[in-house]
């Protein structure tokens, strides 16, 4: 009885779905009239207790909230247009946007145990915002990441490189005038762009990316649109499972590695555009192709890659 009782938690577990020792104790109940030698069997509140102890269950605090897949029309939409339109995977596209610091250090270190103070060098400058907008097809093309930095006129000091576009922004991100801005100039002229060949974009439910004339942008590049749901960029945003973690983390290797090297003062993006440039082209592009295929995104439409989804 408790083998299948704990069948039906990993089921239920499985699925997102939250499970309470009530229901545990009712669903015992209901397998137990199907077993044999299980005659008096009641589920009490101690039987319950030692249940979890056998087979390591504890309440815990939820940490995430995720939303069932199927009751979506996010998926099927893209399955729909891609069974419509066959498109191939060098014109399936998705961009992310994210925050960096210019100070990144480590937020770890190695201490003596006991010690009731942590110090981790830094340049002071931990609140100095920029954001980042980087974008990829399902093939693995990377496509020039797009930089906003927050000021008004163009950092005196910034490394301009042919590899990357660099725009600035009052308050640091990037709203409807540089997300049209970055449909001109990086979108656009993508590899295979100009000729026009009807593609597919994913993005998230940014407010920005929801906009009229934006999705008018897209038509006019024959570029069908996708967007994800609120909450959903941990299950179907490539960019979101691939890249941001590891580029974070590389960014932060170099942070550090530049700061030990000697005394500094602060420029404002001048090693952060080299950095960002590098770490982008040492990404494999192998990750990215295999997290468009787990996201249902490039998979193909006879159902024989669906093992590997989510």
């Amino acid at each position: 009885m408790e083998a299948k009782l704990v069948e039906w938690i990993a089921e239920r577990k499985q699925q997102s779905g939250g499970v309470s020792i009530v229901e545990v104790r009712m669903k015992a109940l209901t397998i137990a009239k199907k077993c044999a030698n299980t005659a008096g069997f009641k589920a009490l509140h101690g039987w319950g207790d030692r249940f979890m102890n056998r087979h390591g269950l504890s309440v815990q605090r939820q940490t995430t909230i995720t939303q069932k897949l199927s009751m979506y029309s996010d998926t099927k939409f893209i399955i729909k247009l891609c069974k419509q339109h066959c498109y191939d995977l060098s014109v399936i596209g998705n961009t992310m946007m994210t925050p960096l610091n210019f100070d990144n250090p480590y937020n770890r270190t190695l201490e003596v145990k006991g010690a009731k103070t942590i110090s981790i060098a830094s340049t002071g400058h931990g609140k100095s915002r920029f954001t980042v907008m980087i974008a990829c097809m399902a093939d693995g093309t990377k496509l020039p990441p797009y930089i906003v930095f927050k000021c008004k006129t163009m950092p005196k000091n910034v490394i301009f490189l042919n590899t990357v576009h660099m725009r600035v922004h009052p308050k640091g991100w990037i709203d409807e005038a540089l997300m049209f801005d970055w449909l001109q100039t990086v979108w656009a002229k993508r590899p295979g762009g100009l000729m026009r060949k009807r593609s597919l974009i994913v993005l998230d439910a940014f407010w920005c990316h929801c906009m009229p004339f934006i999705n008018k942008r897209l038509q006019k590049d024959k570029t069908d649109l996708a967007i994800i749901p609120g909450r959903m960029t941990k299950m179907l945003q490539p960019l979101d499972m691939t890249v941001n973690k590891p580029m974070k983390d590389a960014l932060c290797r170099k942070w550090n590695t530049w700061l030990l090297e000697g005394e500094h003062t602060f420029t404002a993006g001048g090693h952060f555009t080299q950095w960002i440039a590098d770490v982008w082209v040492e990404l494999d592009s192998a990750i990215i192709r295999k997290e468009f295929l787990k996201c249902s995104i490039s998979n193909v439409m006879d159902g024989s890659e669906d093992d590997v989804l989510w």
